[in-house]
């Protein structure tokens, strides 16, 4: 703490007081003189609050410094605990990928063991197979022509089944799909009403607008529309319409001609299995060697 110096004014006794007494009134110890202690100069003053002031500056400062190392330090630790399990995950796939490196030098080296077949002996056991099956096939086509000649049932499974096929793929071909919404049992037809915007012929052509499926009975099918109604043969109608409707396929074809195109649907299907047997051994031919000259 600062002492505080002056000199009496009746003796001249120097004397030094602590500055805690400023203000205070004592008697000089040389003289007996009541004297009344100084304040302490403003510039000790001022030099005393900024040494306070400095040292509260310097404590919060480091208190500060300590704060901020303390925040970086949790900041580290909880960076460390984050990374910890990638490390871990890191070692496995490490370890994973020399596994994996092991199992592959494995592999290749069971692979340049392996006697490879000769492709050339495969190619002629190819090639000699699809002659047998290029025999049987003949057979069993002049058996299936046979069958198809004496068996009525045959004939109507063949047809019928391409007829199924045709008639599908000309849903497409309409010039409007048909509307259907469902009206209840008993109303319509199979409790469906349905609506032919255009009612195409066989050709495509316009036979009625806005027609609506009054009823079918085998082949033919009953229609409304404005001004009346009509009965057509489903072979009169565009192939898609039978689609839409609850008939056999077979009947949208004209029972007339029946009997030339099963055989024709007949003589089609040997025809692509003879494009496809060909196709084969052509693929097997282009892996035997040339024939020496």
């Amino acid at each position: 703490m600062a002492l505080i110096n002056f000199d009496c004014p009746e003796c001249g006794h120097n004397l030094e007081v602590d500055e805690g007494g400023a203000g205070f009134i004592v008697k000089c110890p040389d003289c007996g003189n009541p004297l009344q202690i100084p304040a302490l100069p403003k510039s000790r003053r001022y030099r005393k609050i900024a040494g306070a002031a400095a040292t509260v500056l310097a404590i919060a400062l480091l208190f500060a410094i300590n704060l901020l190392l303390w925040s970086r330090a949790q900041h580290l630790e909880k960076q460390v605990a984050e990374l910890t399990p990638l490390n871990d995950a890191l070692q496995q796939a490490q370890a994973m990928a020399m596994a994996q490196d092991a199992e592959i030098d494995r592999l290749k080296t069971q692979l340049a063991e392996v006697k490879m077949p000769d492709v050339d002996a495969l190619a002629q056991a190819a090639l000699a197979a699809l002659e047998e099956t290029e025999a049987l096939s003949r057979e069993l086509g002049s058996t299936r022509q046979r069958l198809l000649e004496n068996s009525a049932d045959d004939r109507s499974k063949l047809l019928r089944a391409h007829m199924a096929k045709l008639v599908q793929a000309a849903k497409n071909g309409l010039p409007v799909a048909p509307i259907i919404t469902d009206v209840g049992p008993g109303q319509g037809v199979q409790g469906r009403k349905i609506v032919f915007p255009i009612l195409p012929g066989p050709d495509g052509q316009n036979l009625r607008q806005n027609a609506e499926v009054a009823g079918i009975e085998g082949d033919k099918v009953s229609v409304l529309f404005v001004g009346g109604t009509a009965t057509y043969s489903l072979s009169e109608l565009h192939p898609g319409v039978a689609a839409y409707l609850p008939v056999d396929p077979l009947l949208a074809l004209s029972r007339q001609r029946w009997g030339s195109e099963v055989f024709r649907v007949h003589q089609t299907l040997l025809a692509e299995r003879d494009q496809k047997i060909a196709q084969l051994r052509d693929a097997v031919q282009a892996h035997l060697p040339a024939a020496a000259e």
